[in-house]
Formats: C-alpha cells, structure tokens, sequence
C-alpha cells in the first residue's frame, strides 16, 4: 500500500477522565477542545535537527501561533537521536530543549514523538536496528537490545525536558506500523499491546501525569494487526489516531462533501470511544488533513470547516492536531506529490485559505465553546466484526437521517448501567 506516514494539549480546564498533572497545564488556554498542528519546520523539513536554523524556528512558531494554535506535535529522527544503543546525542537533546523554549516564547504546547521510523513516505532505520551480515532490521517489538534502546532514549529526553513547562508528553512513535511492515517486523497485536504497555510504563515513571499517547492511524483499527483494539483503547493517558479520509479513499470514493467524508473524523472519535473501558478517557484526533489530489482547492476550506465542526461535537475530544502547519519546502524532492502542499502556510510564509479558516474557527471557539452533541441513539457493532468503511456507510446513513450516532459494541449492548452512564436510549443495529 502506498501510504503516507508522516503523520497534541493539555487543558487548563481537565478534560474529562484525564489525570494530567504537570506545569504545561497552568499556562495552556482553556478550550473544551484544544486545537493544533503538527509542525514541519518551512525551511528543512524534521532533516532541521542536523541543520539548525534557529531564525526559521522563530519564525515556523510565531505564524503557528498567530493561527491561535495551543500546541504542535513534533517529529524526532530516531537515528540522530540515538545512533547507538549506548548513544544518545546531547546535541539532539540540547536542540529539543531549545525548541520547547522558542515554543514557550509564543505558548505553544509541545508533544514529542519519539521512536520514528516512517516518516513522509521515508524509513530512517537507527543503524543498531539492522544486523550487518544479513540486512535484515531486529524487531523492536521484541528484540531486548531493541527494547532496553527504546526505554533508555524516554529516560534521556525525560531527563532533558521532562520538567519542561510546555512539555505535554510523548508520543511513541509515528504509526509505527509503516515502520514495522517493510521491515519485515511480524509481530501478533498481542506483542504490540505488551509493547505499548511497557513503554508507557516508562514513559509515566520517567515523566508523569503528562500526555503519553501512541500516534497510530486507522491500519490497526480496521485491520486484526499490529495492536489489538482494546489495547489501543486502555493503554497510555488517551486515544490517539489519525483520521484520513483521503487514505481511506472516503473522499475519492464517496466526495469530499459527501456524509462519509465529512463526518469521517467525527465517526472516529465515537468509534475509539466504543472500546473505552473508562468513559471519560480522551480521543485525541492527532493527525487529520486533505491534499489537492483528493479534492478541488476551492472546496478544500468548506471540507475543512465542516469536518472540524463535526468532530468538535463529540464529547470526551481532547483536540484536534491538524496536519500540518507549512507546505513542503519545494526544493526537497522525493516525497510523495501530495505532501508539499498539506500546509495552512505557504513556502512563502503566507497563510493559505485553509489556514484562515481554522485560524477563524480558533478565535470563535475561544468565545463560543463547540457544544457536546446529546448521542442517544447508537449503532451496534457487532461482536468480532471490523468497523471497515461498510459500518462507516451504515453510520452515515443515520446521520443523514437526522441522527449524530454514538456507537456500541454488541458485548455492551445488553450493559443496562453502561448504556445509561453513556446516555443511550436506543439501539440501531446495521
């Protein structure tokens, strides 16, 4: 599959369920639902950690900030971070800690993704990870080196920026299944989960009561691999994922306008919720966004208003992280062509129709908070189904119907406290 893979924070106001602690709660604005980027520096793309340029830092943050963004998601290079497994580079951590102080100069709140992998279409693979006489990579789900790597690098970063004020958390790796597929990593969801539960152990000792997610799309949610989807839903602090309906073909399938495309992101977060054994426990839509090769530029700012407005209904959202805040440098080839122009801001630092709309959307819900849509109607999925893009029509139609569904798994169907904690009053089956 030809699949892109680049692709956070914290309320003031606690979101719902979540335990968050920590300084970056005092100083973040107090929005019901927090919004967003994820940050590709203008100038070098995330290649920026071995070419600083502070200046095009300075300049990235100011006209993230001037949207009325609240935080970015950031991507470390795993390999020039830690070369070796006795090796973490304190030039790399300096830099990180120096970005986290540009992003505090303008208030923006910082997750930091770790362990990647895949990144834009490109594999950077820590040479340790690869065995010299064969090629092939250890799997880090389970190789112990590869492990006691993994848990050593949270240790270091948590160790330089931990205490950070605008540090939200970790987030582990960039769906990381892009990096374990090509590699040949074959792990049962099973192991996946162990791996999560493992590593956001680490990352609570090492960093508490902040934000610790796992950035994975909709491959593990819709397919039976890599992680399990109750695992995904009770490990870490929330559920992240990232919803693209042009991925998915939604878009191209359906039409950018259609009720599919539309309300994808939103069926997400009530889909995630399904799996929630605790029901205050956030959704973070981390990664969300559209190219012109999935629709007209023209549509794309409706697309974008209506999809953000659907989502901002949901109840227990903790925010949604746009991807990203600036078109590609054009000078850097090889990526995909729909990478270069998924930006709000231009190569020229101009701020696009897309950027306007959300910088608006931003401003109206600091002075009129998005609703929490009442959802007493819910589609039951049915018990080992996959929720693939027939339940996604299923829940649609509903919608056109005039209802915004919750969902249900069947096993909870029959839950008479469970139904009424979730204020449901009626049950469609598909």
């Amino acid at each position: 599959m030809d699949r892109r893979t680049v692709l956070r924070g914290m309320a003031a106001a606690p979101v719902a369920g979540a335990s968050f602690t920590g300084t970056a709660a005092a100083s973040a604005p107090k929005r019901r639902v927090r919004l967003g980027v994820n940050y590709v520096p203008s100038r070098n793309w995330w290649f920026s950690w071995s070419d600083w340029d502070r200046r095009s830092l300075v300049r990235d943050l100011a006209a993230i900030a001037g949207l009325g963004m609240d935080h970015i998601r950031i991507m470390c290079l795993w390999p020039d971070f830690q070369p070796n497994t006795g090796h973490v580079r304190g030039e790399m951590l300096d830099r990180l800690a120096e970005l986290l102080d540009l992003a505090d100069a303008v208030r923006l709140d910082v997750e930091v993704t770790v362990f990647n992998g895949a990144l834009s279409g490109f594999l950077f693979v820590p040479p340790w990870l690869l065995d010299n006489s064969t090629g092939k990579a250890r799997n880090m789900f389970t190789d112990p080196t590869a492990l006691a790597a993994q848990h050593a690098l949270l240790e270091a970063i948590a160790a330089r920026i931990g205490t950070h004020r605008r540090f939200l958390g970790f987030d582990l790796s960039n769906e990381v299944n892009w990096f374990a597929q090509p590699l040949g990593m074959a792990i049962t969801p099973q192991q996946g989960d162990a791996w999560h539960s493992a590593l956001f152990a680490t990352c609570e000792r090492v960093a508490p009561g902040r934000l610790h997610v796992s950035g994975i799309d909709h491959y593990p949610w819709l397919n039976n691999a890599y992680f399990t989807r109750e695992g995904l839903a009770t490990s870490g602090t929330a559920t992240a994922c990232h919803t693209w309906a042009g991925w998915t073909n939604v878009i191209q399938r359906y039409g950018p306008l259609s009720t599919p495309s539309l309300h994808y992101s939103e069926y997400f977060v009530e889909l995630l919720k399904a799996f929630h054994t605790d029901l205050r426990r956030p959704v973070w839509i981390e990664e969300t966004g559209v190219s012109t090769k999935w629709m007209d530029a023209a549509v794309i700012p409706e697309w974008t208003e209506r999809s953000i407005r659907n989502m901002a209904g949901c109840g227990e959202l903790f925010g949604i992280t746009w991807w990203c805040s600036h078109d590609l440098n054009p000078g850097l080839a090889g990526f995909n062509p729909l990478e270069y122009d998924l930006g709000l801001i231009d190569p020229r630092g101009a701020r696009k129709p897309i950027g306007s709309v959300i910088a608006r959307l931003a401003a109206e819900f600091d002075r009129h908070p998005p609703q929490v849509l009442p959802r007493p109607v819910a589609l039951v999925l049915p018990e080992g189904a996959v929720p693939d893009l027939s339940f996604l029509v299923a829940w649609a139609k509903l919608v056109d119907q005039g209802v915004r569904p919750a969902i249900v798994r069947q096993s909870r169907s029959t839950d008479a406290w469970y139904l009424s904690a979730r204020r449901i009053d009626r049950l469609v089956v598909p």
